[in-house]
């Protein structure tokens, strides 16, 4: 709204004052709109935190709505000097017997030796060639004349074609050669050899320092881990065996035909705790709805979600899906308070009884888990479901109430950018008017006092 200033020398009336208090007047039903965009931004706010409570609940149940990922696991093995396990919550249970013959292996190739890390092995004026191949890569190295043991070291390892090997000089202290190019591959199994190739030129010759692959011990073989699985010979080529028993990873670290037991069982405690909480965040979801459609007798203020139906639907809908029953179950497994889950009558939210679900864990693990997990009607795929459809960004119920919002808070900044231009325009009237008239009144006042000087 524009400033303005009327003089009142000559009426004595304050027009400023009058012209502030008749727009003033005016103004309200522009504040009556911008409260209710206040209220709308404010729904819309608390809609985006249901959405979010709704995205927290579903990853919840996502956790209990199939088998694979209800049943959590444990697993451990007999001997852990033999191997290590570990599962996911697709390894079946069971017991397996797993003996190890042998151990998957990287090869490694030694240098005879030269006396410093500085020693320069390529002393004959012109370039010489260290060739060798790793899992059926070649490489063919470029050693300049001057090159020393430490040099030839980092022409392998600073190679960007490098197959996968890494070169390191040691000094082992024996003999008037103690430094040794150790050369490693990076990777175990039986395809992953070291050879040195016939192209090396580092011939022992003409000033170079032999490492043609004479020169070079095999300290250690490439090799695959071979085992057995319930009498089932495997071989790999790592000792980390993933694709074996589904769900499953096996680390082996013990050879020499030493076996272990393995035993992969239900964890109960880690699905009592997804059970938990799956009940933390459905409570957090009708908590959040019930605080924001309460109304308060004390302070006499209705919540910011107060007479939404799309917010009181999602709560009836949620606690509908709670308090149902879900057929083909048996007679004392077919809804979720006798699981020791049961909903407070005064809150909405859930209860938990730890002593029946404990209970229910131990004797009745497979109907408390087809409760959740039946794909038509289990409870945690009808919330997943139904979360899925409220929350979905095309036409889910909250999304549109939350677009019908920003529709309406759209006309109220339209209208009251109408409005406002009219107000601002009613104003320079009023400054206009009030103005021609103080000129008026002044006019008459000139002459009044004329007449007067007259008589």
């Amino acid at each position: 709204m524009s400033s303005f200033t009327v003089g009142g020398l000559s009426t004595g009336i304050d027009y400023n004052d009058l012209i502030s208090k008749l727009i003033e007047a005016k103004s309200q039903p522009i504040k009556i709109l911008e409260k209710k965009k206040t209220s709308y931004n404010n729904k819309i706010t608390q809609y985006n935190s249901i959405s979010s409570k709704l995205s927290s609940l579903k990853s919840a149940v996502e956790k209990l709505k199939t088998s694979s990922n209800f049943y959590a696991k444990s697993v451990s093995a007999g001997d852990s000097t033999v191997l290590e396990a570990t599962v996911t919550s697709s390894a079946g249970i069971g017991n397996y017997s797993i003996t190890v013959k042998s151990l998957a292996s990287e090869e490694q190739e030694v240098h005879s030796g030269v006396t410093t890390s500085t020693t320069i092995i390529n002393n004959s004026g012109s370039d010489k060639v260290f060739q060798y191949t790793y899992a059926g890569t070649q490489r063919s190295l470029t050693v300049a004349d001057g090159t020393t043991l430490e040099g030839l070291r980092n022409l392998i390892n600073d190679d960007t074609g490098n197959p996968g090997v890494t070169a390191t000089v040691v000094n082992d202290g024996v003999g008037a050669a103690p430094y040794r190019m150790i050369i490693k591959g990076n990777g175990s199994g039986a395809a992953n050899t070291i050879t040195v190739d016939a192209g090396t030129t580092l011939d022992g010759t003409g000033s170079t320092t032999d490492f043609r692959s004479t020169a070079f011990t095999e300290k250690k073989t490439a090799a695959d881990a071979d085992f057995t699985v319930d009498g089932l010979q495997i071989k790999r080529s790592t000792n980390s065996i993933t694709d074996v028993i589904s769900g499953m990873t096996i680390n082996l670290k013990k050879d020499g035909d030493v076996s272990s037991k393995v035993t992969v069982t239900a964890d109960r405690d880690a699905i009592k705790k997804q059970l938990n909480d799956f009940v933390t965040a459905y409570n957090d979801v009708v908590d959040l709805i019930s605080t924001n459609t309460a109304y308060d007798s004390t302070t006499k203020t209705s919540g910011v979600l107060s007479g939404e139906g799309t917010a009181r639907n999602i709560k009836n809908q949620l606690r509908s899906i709670i308090s149902g029953t879900v057929s083909s179950q048996p007679a004392d497994m077919n809804i979720l308070s006798q699981l020791g889950i049961t909903t407070n009558s005064k809150t909405g939210k859930l209860d938990v009884n730890s002593s029946t679900l404990e209970t229910k864990l131990s004797s009745d693990l497979t109907d408390v888990a087809t409760l959740f997990t039946t794909s038509t009607n289990g409870i945690a795929n009808q919330i997943y479901t139904y979360i899925t459809n409220v929350t979905s960004t095309v036409d889910g119920s909250v999304t549109l109430r939350g677009k019908g919002l920003q529709d309406l808070i759209k006309d109220i900044d339209d209208t009251v950018k109408s409005m406002q231009y009219r107000l601002d325009k009613e104003q320079q009237d009023l400054v206009r008017k009030f103005t021609a008239l103080e000129s008026l009144v002044s006019g008459y006042n000139t002459v009044g006092n004329y007449l007067s000087r007259l008589a």
